[in-house]
Parts: structure tokens; sequence; C-alpha cells
């Protein structure tokens, strides 16, 4: 799963509310590290750069099983559902 860093984007002076939305994207959740780790999932940065099918984002982060396994298990899902909270909200949308 990909995740922008907030504490990166503040030290560079970025608005991390502005950098996560677009037309396409006009909302975004937020979770902790910690509360990704406690699902026991790794997340750590994975900046993006000279992809030709991906524009460069140098706060880019992942969230990864630690297993090979591709997909959250039905519990890491659910978790990840119950942590999230609105970063930029979406009106009329609701996460639970």
């Amino acid at each position: 799963m990909s995740v922008d860093i907030e504490g990166i984007m503040v030290t560079d002076g970025v608005d991390p509310a502005h950098y996560v939305t677009s037309e396409e994207f006009p909302g975004a959740v937020a979770f902790s590290a910690a509360q990704i780790r406690a699902l026991d999932l790794t997340v750590g940065y994975d900046p993006i750069k000279d992809d030709p099918v991906v524009p460069d984002n140098p706060y880019h982060g992942e969230v990864w099983r630690k297993t090979e396994a591709k997909r959250f298990t039905g519990a890491q899902a659910k978790g990840l559902r119950d942590a999230a909270k609105w970063y930029v909200e979406v009106e009329d949308v609701d996460l639970k």
C-alpha cells in the first residue's frame, strides 16, 4: 500500500494536505506508523524516482506484509479501516 510520509513533507515546507489530494483523489486518510506496525505490517520510506510510469515522489512510503503474500489479511484490512482517520475529508463519505 502506497503512503506519503507527512514528517518529510513538513520538514521540506510542503503542505501535506495539498500534496496528497488531486482532482482524481480529493480526499485522504491517515494512519500512524505505530498503528500499521501493530497490525504486523512494515512501513518505510520508498521514494519514487525515474519511474517511466509513475511521477517522482520524494515523500513516498510503502506498507508491506512481512511475508511474501501480496494482499493484507482480513484482520489487517479491518485494522487499517478501523485506524483510518480523515486527513482531508470527502464530504458525505463515511469511513466506517
